[in-house]
């Protein structure tokens, strides 16, 4: 009696797991901290919209749009709803490596499935309003889709793939960003690999095959997702817009985020990915590994792409993550063996090994630490007292980096010497497997850092001008106020001055009365005004009492190299502060005081 194989194997379960982890990352206090300026930009196209007000401008993704409007029209606009629909696909990224596992390799696809359920870029991407972690998503489905269309011939397959790629070209400039690096990289392949140039060539005339069903899928889904169902008109407007906004911004003398900061970025936060995407890299030109080759000719591309293109922005670091953490599973893969077996006789071995290195380099971390906190209490580098069992130590702070390189050096001896006593392939395995966990501490440390810890700092660095948590605190000041002064959370007459399509603008969304102005006028005489703290002493038509809050910091970062120990540690460093005053009217102030 023949047998069913089962629906749900080991391998789909072990996905659904990292998609379940993923998905708790991303939606895990969405709401904790407000929209920035950016991203309060795009919500508040959907919440006019919603309102039946007259948009101030177009959104950038129309993809985005399309998501978001459904999430406020069924649940309300919140912050959580406005960044909603980039967590889910954010999650969804995990399942992509599965339609690649036959070139990858089972094993390395799915630790490139858990990378990027980790990765620092794409959790702070998928935690962001706006459309670029939609565009990766709707590419990389694309992708997944056409490929098993050119290996089934299924055209369920080829009108999946079509519709994902015109989800993700909604998803406005963003898409073309990873466009030009998947073009660019197939022109590279094309150029050094002949086999690759064969099997690109046989794909394509495929694809022409059904070359109208795919433009139509494409098309149609483009469509309807820019229109939000032909609700939104305008939708092929912002589309058009954005795709020019891009092209006028790709000069590198556009103005963006510089080069370094992004680099810093990555470096900072995503150790793991890097160190064992250039481990992956090595394997793949040695073995002659065609797929990993695909993905470190991407990963160069695409960090060639951003770098170089004028008007850069943090999240444009997703078309450089995504396929260095499949790069960086492959090669974890490698280093560690075929497929990532350990061999049974050997494994004590390597579990002993994993063990010293892991303890050598938290050893050595913790005292990097303590040099960067024995630095910030006594930035002269002079000596300290340390007590340890009623003895009196005299310690300088840089005694803490000379035992961090020691417990280094202990790793690279004890791996030396047990690769002597037994064989070089557990002792190589072990310190694989031990640094792997080391940095896959890191870099979890790191992402929850950039979207949990320390979203509003500009320290992390994905926001330049984050808006800081204090903003809450200055909306339930405004809401009691209005209380006392109407009787109601939000019908209290107030000025604003800001920008009414900026973070300030989403904050008061639901005072109706809210009027914004560029300056403040002698003839103000609303119960409640918000300035920045610049106007100290504005000349108001009445007499009024202020609070000050904290509403965005920045930072440069011009450090000392102690300092940079400092902000490797801890993410610490100075910052500078604007704030933004809340007036409220005296009259209206003495009867809130009772």
């Amino acid at each position: 009696m023949n047998r069913s194989q089962p629906r749900i194997t080991v391998e789909s379960s072990l996905y659904l797991a990292l998609f379940a982890l993923a998905l708790f990352l991303r939606l895990y206090q969405l709401n904790a901290h407000p929209l920035a300026d950016a991203e309060a930009r795009e919500a508040l196209t959907v919440y006019r919209f919603l309102g039946g007000q007259a948009a101030a401008s177009l959104p950038h993704s129309p993809a985005y749009f399309f998501f978001t409007y459904f999430g406020f029209l069924l649940f309300g606009a919140s912050e959580a709803m406005a960044r909603l629909a980039p967590a889910l696909c954010g999650a969804g990224l995990v399942l992509l490596p599965a339609f690649f596992r036959e070139r990858l390799g089972r094993v390395p696809a799915l630790l490139a499935a858990g990378l990027m359920g980790i990765s620092a870029v794409l959790m702070a991407a998928s935690r962001t309003a706006d459309g670029a972690i939609i565009a990766l998503l709707g590419l990389g489905l694309g992708l997944g889709g056409l490929r098993r269309y050119l290996t089934t011939s299924s055209v369920t397959w080829l009108v999946i793939g079509a519709a994902a790629l015109g989800a993700g070209l909604a998803g406005g400039a963003a898409f073309l960003t990873g466009a030009l690096v998947l073009t660019a990289t197939a022109l590279v392949v094309m150029w050094t690999s002949p086999a690759d140039r064969t099997d690109l060539r046989g794909a394509v005339w495929k694809l022409l095959d059904q070359r109208w069903t795919f433009a139509v899928t494409l098309a149609l889904t483009a469509g309807v997702v820019s229109t939000v169902g032909l609700l939104y008109r305008p939708g092929l407007g912002a589309l058009a817009d954005s795709w020019a906004a891009w092209l006028s911004g790709g000069l590198p003398s556009a103005a963006g985020r510089a080069p370094q900061i992004l680099l810093l970025f990555l470096f900072a936060n995503e150790p793991f990915v890097l160190i064992f995407g250039v481990i992956g890299a090595a394997q793949a030109f040695t073995t002659a590994n065609r797929a990993g080759q695909w993905l470190f000719w991407s990963v160069l591309v695409g960090l060639a792409v951003v770098l170089v293109r004028g008007g850069r922005e943090m999240a444009d670091l997703v078309w450089v993550a995504a396929p260095l953490a499949g790069l960086a599973g492959w090669g974890l893969a490698q280093a560690v063996g075929s497929e990532g077996l350990i061999d049974r006789e050997t494994r004590p071995i390597v579990a002993a090994q994993v063990a010293i290195v892991v303890v050598l380099l938290s050893f050595s971390i913790a005292n990097t630490a303590s040099f960067a906190e024995q630095v910030r209490l006594n930035p002269a580098l002079t000596q300290n007292q340390i007590t340890f069992s009623g003895l009196v130590f005299q310690v300088t702070p840089l005694a803490y980096l000379a035992m961090s390189t020691v417990a280094l050096a202990l790793v690279a001896l004890t791996s030396y010497l047990i690769g002597l006593g037994w064989s070089p392939r557990p002792a190589l395995q072990g310190l694989t497997l031990g640094i792997a966990l080391a940095l896959l501490a890191m870099n979890l440390r790191a992402a929850w850092g950039v979207t949990q810890l320390r979203a509003a700092s500009p320290v992390e660095l994905w926001w330049e001008r984050p808006v800081a948590d204090d903003l809450k605190q200055l909306m339930q000041t405004a809401e009691t106020v209005s209380n006392y002064a109407v009787g109601s959370a939000h019908d209290v007459e107030l000025t604003v001055q800001g920008d009414p399509d900026a973070a300030l603008g989403w904050a008061f969304r639901d005072f109706p009365h809210a009027t914004f102005v560029d300056r403040l006028e002698p003839l103000v005489t609303s119960p409640m005004v918000v300035a920045p703290a610049e106007e100290q002493n504005p000349t108001l038509g009445s007499a009024y009492v202020g609070q000050a809050f904290t509403f965005r910091a920045s930072w440069t970062p011009a450090l000392s190299w102690t300092e940079w120990v400092g902000w490797l540690a801890f993410r610490r460093a100075p910052v500078q502060s604007e704030q933004l005053i809340l007036w409220v009217r005296e009259d209206v102030q003495q009867l809130r005081t009772p």
